[in-house]
């Protein structure tokens, strides 16, 4: 289906080729063409070739009838160089005249001339009335301006009878004279043809620029390379067709002869490098490493050559760049077989490809260097080439698809007969080493679990001998004074209760704090959130705390409003309360003060708790809040601590979904900030 489809588009877009190939026109005989029986309403336009009068050295006036001088006849199209065999007068470099009769049919008021490629300055004249200027013709280099055009111009015609003059002059350029050639016809005809070719030219440069940019595309979504080279390739087909087909946004460019010409040569140069570096990509182990690394050095070579030197020089190296574009060509039919004899993926349509490619790619270099006589036709055979890559993309998703198929097919016969492979004990081998490496990681973690543990049941048996046995030792104390002084004075009662109650307080406040650790440690502390107002919450806090204060005699100044409400667990939240509150007193001394606000901050609530008291160093007000710290300060009356209060309090917070932040100097006191959800309204429930 695809060779057929891409059959029928090369058919489609050199029907106009053929159509006017297969055209049999009269040509010019001695300087004179006769067009009479010529039906220029029925017939494609005539290629005004044949024996031109030739005057070297000579600027014929349009405006003197009859101006002559010295005449030889010459083949149009072609270049008076191979005229200097026969007529060694005639020098690379110089100026002449070119003249031509044509004799019309009746009723012909009006023609229009394509002028084909004129590598120098000329100027065209039509019964003495100028048609057009390519550049200015001079009768030496520094009089000459050179520009390279194919343009269509039209010029009235009074009599059957017309003479055509041309001037031409080169210093430059390699290729001397009317190379390309001359067209004419009506000027409706000739519009019909040039916008057939115009259509042909933005058809194929809009197909090569759009798959060039999908390409591309392809190449950053997936990085391979092949597809990137192939993308500058098309870009570099679409400005060759532009070049070739004269599309008229060249025109507005008002590019300068001598940048044309580089431009031209460029484009040509660039493609040995890139169709070197995307078929590396594609079959990098046939392609050999030296024949790589020396097209592209000599194909920097040539690209430097163009860019640096004037066109009298790099104008000559396009016969050099064709043998050596045949040897890379050479090169490339070499890869791509060898790619097909090993299997290689998609090597036989590569193949053919390059083959319709070097064919039309042959042909253009030929008809470059004025071998034969034919129309460019590598934007064609480009395309051709195109369709095929595209099928080459479209079918190389199923390949991998097949052999996706085809390895696990060949990894479950593998599995199936280990016992018969020579490679079963490395296979073996290597399986036991990536478990014993799983294991290594995994009794490491466990070790590490191991030593957690033990230090957290360190600290647990710490907490429990000391700080809750010592709390508990002193009301047991107490209470067998009690019982065992029956005379003890109120006061002393009053004393030693006042000690069992602070104690108890102690006591009660550790064994909460914990049970909490114990939940974060094993990951069971969870919250269950509802919306509560916040100063009931302080106001159960105080009261818990009130012998404390009483105790040391702080001041206590609460900055809550009634209308603030979060939303977090309530019961969790009271612990934290308890536990800044208990630290406060803690640190805060005889006759201090503590301080207790609240305020809204992007959707937040928070919550200050700061006192007067001691504070706590800058150096350990992190660990405190990771854990990372296990020291228990003493308080200003000796009060003891576990050490965990702040960190269960920083657990709690980050349980629901708040934070906490330390402020706080030795010596100046210390600030505990709380952030948790605010919330407007209470709910029903709370």
């Amino acid at each position: 289906m695809i060779y057929r489809t891409l059959t029928s588009l090369l058919i489609l877009l050199t029907l106009p080729l053929t159509a006017r190939a297969a055209g049999e026109a009269p040509v010019a005989i001695r300087g004179v063409i006769d067009l009479r029986d010529y039906d220029f309403s029925g017939k494609d336009p005539v290629d005004l070739r044949g024996e031109y009068e030739f005057y070297w050295n000579r600027m014929l006036n349009p405006a003197v009838e009859g101006d002559t001088g010295e005449m030889i006849y010459v083949e149009v199209p072609g270049s008076w160089n191979s005229l200097r065999k026969d007529h060694p007068e005639i020098s690379k470099y110089g100026f002449a005249s070119y003249r031509l009769t044509i004799l019309l049919p009746e009723r012909i008021n009006e023609l229009a001339f394509e002028i084909e490629d004129v590598f120098s300055a000329s100027s065209y004249f039509l019964n003495g009335k100028a048609l057009d200027f390519l550049g200015f013709p001079g009768v030496n280099k520094y009089q000459t301006v050179i520009r390279f055009s194919r343009p269509l111009v039209t010029g009235t015609v009074n009599d059957p009878v017309v003479e055509l003059l041309i001037r031409v002059s080169n210093f430059e350029h390699r290729f001397s004279g009317i190379v390309g050639g001359i067209n004419m016809g009506i000027p409706d005809q000739m519009e019909e043809a040039r916008m057939r070719d115009l259509f042909r030219g933005h058809f194929l440069m809009g197909a090569f620029l759009i798959i060039g940019i999908y390409f591309l595309g392809l190449y950053l979504i997936r990085s391979e390379q092949y597809r990137l080279y192939f993308s500058l390739i098309c870009i570099l087909m679409a400005m060759r067709v532009a070049m070739i087909l004269n599309l008229p946004f060249l025109e507005d460019l008002a590019l300068s002869g001598l940048t044309y010409t580089r431009l031209d040569f460029l484009n040509i140069y660039f493609f040995a490098p890139f169709f070197t570096l995307m078929i590396r990509s594609l079959f990098p182990y046939e392609f050999p490493n030296w024949a790589f690394r020396a097209i592209l050095w000599i194909s920097a070579l040539f690209i430097a050559v163009v860019v640096v030197s004037p066109i009298s020089l790099f104008s000559h190296t396009l016969t050099w760049f064709f043998l050596f574009f045949i040897l890379v060509s050479a090169v490339y039919l070499y890869v791509v077989l060898l790619a097909w004899i090993r299997g290689r993926s998609h090597a036989p349509a590569f193949t053919i490809g390059l083959l319709i490619l070097f064919g039309g790619t042959l042909n253009d270099m030929l008809t470059e260097i004025d071998v034969i006589d034919s129309a460019y036709i590598v934007h064609y055979t480009m395309f051709a080439y195109l369709l095929i890559y595209a099928y080459i993309f479209a079918d190389k998703n199923n390949e991998l698809q097949k052999k996706s198929e085809s390895l696990a097919k060949e990894v479950s016969e593998i599995r199936n007969n280990l016992e018969d492979l020579v490679e079963e004990r490395t296979t073996e081998l290597q399986s036991m080493s990536r478990q014993l490496s799983r294991q290594k990681k995994k009794l490491e973690s466990t070790n590490r679990e191991l030593v957690d543990a033990i230090n957290d049941r360190n600290r647990l048996f710490s907490i429990i001998g000391h700080d809750v046995r010592s709390p508990i030792g002193y009301i047991r104390q107490a209470l067998d004074m009690i019982l065992d002084n029956q005379d003890m004075s109120e006061e002393e009662k009053h004393e030693l209760l006042k000690m069992m109650a602070n104690s108890s307080e102690i006591t009660y406040n550790l064994l909460d704090n914990l049970l909490v650790w114990g939940r974060s440690q094993t990951g069971k502390l969870k919250a269950v959130p509802v919306r509560f107002q916040l100063k009931s919450l302080i106001d159960e806090s105080l009261e818990l705390v009130n012998i404390g204060l009483r105790d040391k005699k702080l001041k206590v100044e609460v900055y809550v409003s009634e209308g603030h409400f979060v939303e977090a667990d309530r019961d969790q939240l009271y612990i934290v309360i308890r536990n800044l509150l208990s630290n406060a007193i803690k640190f805060t001394p005889q006759g201090g003060k503590i301080y207790i606000s609240s305020k809204r901050q992007k959707g937040d609530m928070v919550i200050s708790v700061r006192d007067t008291g001691i504070g706590i160093p800058e150096a350990i007000q992190s660990e405190i809040l990771e854990g990372v710290s296990q020291v228990s300060t003493g308080g200003t009356k000796g009060e003891k601590g576990s050490g965990l209060g702040l960190k269960i309090c920083n657990d709690i917070i980050q349980t629901n979904h708040g934070w906490m932040k330390i402020v706080s100097k030795s010596g100046s006191g210390t600030t505990i900030q709380v952030g948790i959800k605010a919330v407007r309204t209470p709910s029903r429930s709370a």
